[in-house]
């Protein structure tokens, strides 16, 4: 079965999100990106609803391969086994809650950990 576009599935007025509420000193766009860069028209995101979204994105992933549904040998390039902790370590605050003007003081544990992470992919890699 044929599962509509996220663009199909759009009806005005409809919203499936809600941003944080902003905790760091607002700026506006146009001081940081040169006018030439800054759309025109509206955005054209499509309007759904959060569990239309959810809904849409499980069933697609359904469509999928993967270590959750089915077996398959590991080896190939493409399809690596990662754990859901790895997932769960991802969308810890302290990674997705830093900002691009937070100063680097406040980042330094972050930062020691991407920079072992490289040394040790470099180190398996070559």
């Amino acid at each position: 079965m044929r599962e509509p576009l996220i663009f199909e599935k759009s009806r005005p007025g409809r919203k499936g999100y809600s941003l944080p509420e902003c905790d760091v000193d607002r700026r506006g766009v146009e001081k940081l990106i040169p006018k030439n860069y800054l759309r025109q028209g509206r955005l054209g995101l499509p309007q759904v609803s959060e569990p239309d979204v959810v809904r849409h994105f499980v069933r697609l992933s359904q469509q999928n391969i993967g270590i959750d549904t089915n077996f398959y040998p590991l080896g190939s390039c493409t399809m690596k086994y990662n754990p859901k902790i790895n997932e769960d370590i991802a969308q810890l605050p302290g990674f997705t809650r830093i900002h691009p003007y937070q100063p680097e003081v406040s980042v330094q544990g972050t930062l020691q950990l991407l920079h072992q992470m490289e040394k040790l992919l470099r180190e398996l890699s070559g």
